[in-house]
């Protein structure tokens, strides 16, 4: 028999009780409390008679070996009893009751009674205390909880709605920079990440601009002293008036062709400002237009690139966008999430994920006939990576009590889910289960278990193995 308290569990084997016949209980007792055996201390058992009367004790021993004790005596007259083990250990007291036991008066009736009791579970695994005490193990019974209801959808990570930024040559040009930026380097907004130096042709290059401004700035000063001239000749009598009037021309021609030059050179310093930056003297300056990290590098030292080449790619990662890729019956209850987790390969528990933002189409993907609902991600030291896959767990706000059991309990096998139940001290039974829902730490079933069954936490691997190799002969126990 097996039976369980808060503090151990008794898995006592004994022969059927017949009165004034010496009888061997051999008592294997567990704490609970880390699943080791129960090393120290002394049991009894007390047998009390269901009419009344004081009890009978059998008084047993110190353990043989650890977790195994002995416990013997005569039962008393023949009749029913309630019976109880009691086990006195340093910092322990505890106490098993373990219901109602008959006392045959003679061994061919004890012997008729056990043989008409139901045999046990041919398909159960052995696994014994021995095993159970020197392996990892675990159980713990299945309890009602209550669990948040939730969908799973497959998921992405994505960059952010407006934060992915390509850094292009903004005219043909020589890319140079005192260190090329590594792959993976955060950069600010505005921080510089090279030059690029302009072709020199056509003379278009700044030095020839503003050698072109001077130049004829100087024409404009002659032109009016010219007609300065002009107009103290004519007013002397000494020049006729078309004169003045061919001054005043070439003032209005030299003036026109300086502001044509200014607004050049205006043009080129405004081209290299919009280019990133700036005007560095001939080079654009570029500069990073957001916070993030450098994606990808595609500029080389010294190397010419065209108008519009990309040379850097600069991704945001502080903050990231989940795209979930949910079914159109589930597209309410994914739009009023009350939290949302990820499932990645390599990670035995889901991210948990905080989101400020939610937001969709409300068009369904023609290739994954899903509806793309976004979730702007708050991603601290980027634990997250663009382009990461995933099973996006959406939780809902609605609460379900069911039977639950720690996800270390269940297994997986050809993607059907299955749990070990402790049925006794040493058996064990497979059970297929179905999974109705999954909160954190917590897994709830529809189908399989129902409160109060055993179901192992740890050493599930070593039971499988002893399931396998069932076949083989055992040893027993040994008092």
């Amino acid at each position: 028999m097996t039976n369980w308290t808060d503090e151990t569990e008794l898995f006592m084997e004994h022969p059927p009780l017949v009165a004034g016949r010496s009888a061997l209980f051999a008592v294997h007792l567990t704490k609970l409390d880390d699943f080791t055996a129960l090393n120290a201390g002394q049991p009894r058992i007390e047998l009390t008679p269901a009419g009344g009367g004081p009890p009978v004790v059998f008084t047993g021993s110190a353990p043989s070996r650890p977790g195994a004790f002995r416990v013997e005596g005569s039962p008393p007259a023949p009749g029913s009893y309630r019976w109880t083990l009691v086990v006195d250990a340093p910092g322990l007291s505890d106490r098993h009751d373990l219901g109602e036991v008959t006392v045959f008066g003679d061994e061919p009736a004890a012997l008729a009674a056990a043989a008409s009791r139901a045999p046990d579970d041919p398909a159960a695994i052995a696994y014994l205390k021995e095993q159970q005490w020197t392996n990892e193990f675990a159980a713990q019974p299945v309890r009602a909880v209550d669990l948040r209801t939730a969908i799973r959808v497959p998921a992405v990570i994505e960059a952010l709605s407006g934060g992915e930024a390509i850094v292009a040559a903004p005219a043909a040009g020589r890319f140079t920079a005192e260190s090329l930026v590594a792959i993976g380097a955060t950069v600010r907004a505005g921080a510089s990440l090279g030059l690029l130096e302009p072709r020199l042709s056509n003379g278009d290059d700044r030095a020839t601009l503003a050698a072109a401004v001077a130049e004829t700035r100087a024409v404009v000063d002659g032109a009016r002293a010219e007609q300065s001239r002009a107009q103290r000749l004519l007013a002397d009598r000494a020049a006729p008036a078309r004169r003045v009037e061919d001054a005043q021309r070439a003032v209005a021609v030299a003036e026109a062709r300086l502001r044509a030059a200014e607004a050049r050179l205006a043009q080129r310093d405004e081209t290299l400002g919009a280019g990133g930056g700036a005007a560095a003297g001939n080079a654009f300056v570029l500069r990073a237009p957001i916070n993030g990290r450098v994606a990808d590098v595609f500029a080389t030292l010294g190397a010419s690139y065209d108008e519009g080449a990309p040379l850097f790619k600069i991704v945001r990662t502080d903050r990231v966008e989940l795209r979930a890729h949910v079914p159109a019956a589930d597209a309410a209850s994914a739009r009023t999430a009350s939290a949302v987790a990820l499932e990645v390969a390599g990670r035995s528990d889901p991210i948990p994920l905080r989101f400020e933002h939610v937001h969709d189409a409300g068009v369904i993907d023609a290739a994954t006939h899903a509806l793309p609902v976004q979730f702007e991600i708050v991603n601290p030291g980027g634990q997250l990576l663009i382009g990461q896959t995933g099973t996006a767990i959406l939780y809902q706000r609605t609460i379900e009590r069911v039977p639950a059991v720690p996800k270390a309990a269940v297994l997986m096998e050809a993607g059907r889910p299955y749990v070990f139940v402790q049925i006794s001290g040493e058996r064990f039974a497979r059970r297929s289960v179905e999974i109705a829902v999954r909160d954190g730490d917590w897994i709830g079933v529809k189908t399989g278990l129902q409160p109060g069954d055993r179901v192992v936490t740890r050493g599930a691997y070593e039971i499988q193995l002893a399931s396998a190799a069932k076949g083989l002969p055992a040893e027993g126990h040994v008092h």
